[in-house]
């Protein structure tokens, strides 16, 4: 069974993107594991990429428009990429527009095939809060929040702890992980 990390802030800036990049690595290189990496922030598509060194050419919304057609045509290697850094890459949308194509429903149905294939899925859930934020979360087993010792990331932080608290996800599933200390 695998384990599924989510990491969000609420706040732009703060190295989530750096943070669950070299996690992701660090699993696959340290421990030997198999890592796939989804980019979730559909925001700032393409920074994930970049920093991987790789040119994905077809994102989780193309998955999701061929599971809802024909989910037995589904090919993991079609959508993944695998980068050198020993990670299995799966950006989230190639170009903000393709957003609307990301369906929450669909989004535990991507999580079940990834399962399958890997020991840890790493994703960067960006910083917005949404339906495709709360489906991410669904699905994980470790949330880590990302903070950054300023007011205004302190206080998002009291925010987004009450608002997952009241959505029932339990405390000890979050981690706070404070950057630029």
């Amino acid at each position: 069974m695998s384990k599924t990390v989510v990491i969000f802030s609420t706040k732009g800036g703060v190295g989530k993107t750096l943070i669950a990049a070299n996690l992701a690595v660090a699993l696959a290189q340290e421990k030997a594991k198999k890592v796939c990496l989804v980019d979730l922030d559909v925001q700032a598509p393409g920074d994930m990429a970049r920093m991987l060194n790789v040119n994905p050419q077809r994102s989780m919304a193309d998955a999701i428009n061929v599971l809802k057609k024909q989910p037995q045509a589904f090919v993991k290697s079609q959508f993944i990429i695998p980068a050198a850094s020993g990670v299995d890459f799966f950006p989230s949308v190639l170009r903000p527009q393709q957003s609307s194509y990301l369906e929450p429903a669909r989004i535990k149905e991507v999580f079940a095939f990834l399962e399958k294939d890997y020991d840890y899925i790493v994703v960067d859930a960006g910083k917005s809060f949404s339906d495709i934020f709360i489906a991410a979360l669904n699905q994980a087993n470790l949330f880590l929040l990302v903070v950054t010792p300023d007011v205004i990331s302190i206080y998002q932080t009291k925010w987004i702890l009450d608002t997952l608290q009241s959505l029932s996800f339990p405390l000890t599933m979050i981690k706070g992980v404070l950057n630029r200390s």
